[in-house]
């Protein structure tokens, strides 16, 4: 088989641009389903009906939670690299606390290190984004069985947040987050574990503080 014209030899520059282009599609992996694209307003008889008289059966989800970094760090950096990011030493340090309230309130606290090495050939540029950041919003339950249900988001508002990085100007690599208009999170939970998905490929494991 031949070809008609030769193709160019990826570079350090295009390799890095891709990287920076996949990592910052991690902004997405925890949002509700209301951020991102545009999507097709659902029937209305398929929308979660919250309860009237109340939020629902909610016990498995009030308390403070952790993020267990360890899981989502491997899952940040198999999703990365599936999408062909050569990147290196992959890390990401820190916490972040997700406290649910009976009263209908959530906060979130967040301060997360994420660090790398994208190859190119013999091209190596060091990655470093730490995300210092706090958020409060409102939130209501659909409970579809004893464990499992949606959180819906509401009201999100960033309280304070820093962003400082190195190695790629302008590069995001930011934790879970739950904004999004009308978001909408899948939930898993027991006494001691929570799972939570938004509209991203990425499930956020936490833990009871």
């Amino acid at each position: 088989m031949t070809r008609s014209a030769a193709q160019p030899a990826p570079t350090a520059a295009s390799f890095i641009a891709l990287a920076a282009a996949s990592l910052a599609l991690l902004s997405g992996c925890m949002s509700g389903s209301g951020a991102g694209e545009p999507q097709e307003p659902a029937p209305a008889e398929s929308e979660p009906q919250l309860p009237a008289d109340g939020l629902g059966d909610t016990d498995c989800v009030v308390g403070q939670w952790g993020l267990v970094m360890a899981d989502y760090r491997l899952q940040s950096e198999q999703y990365l690299l599936g999408l062909g990011v050569p990147i290196t030493e992959f890390d990401m340090l820190g916490g972040q606390t997700l406290t649910i309230t009976p009263d209908g309130m959530l906060s979130v606290a967040t301060n997360i290190r994420t660090s790398g090495v994208i190859v190119a050939g013999d091209t190596s540029v060091p990655i470093s984004v730490t995300t210092d950041e706090t958020a409060t919003g409102e939130w209501g339950w659909d409970a579809t069985d004893a464990s499992g249900g949606l959180l819906e988001v509401a009201e999100w508002q960033v309280v304070d947040t820093s962003t400082v990085g190195q190695g790629l100007e302008g590069l995001e690599v930011p934790p879970p987050r739950f904004e999004g208009e009308n978001a909408m999170l899948l939930v898993n939970c027991d006494a001691e574990t929570m799972l939570l998905q938004g509209g991203g490929p990425l499930v956020a494991l936490f833990e009871r503080l």
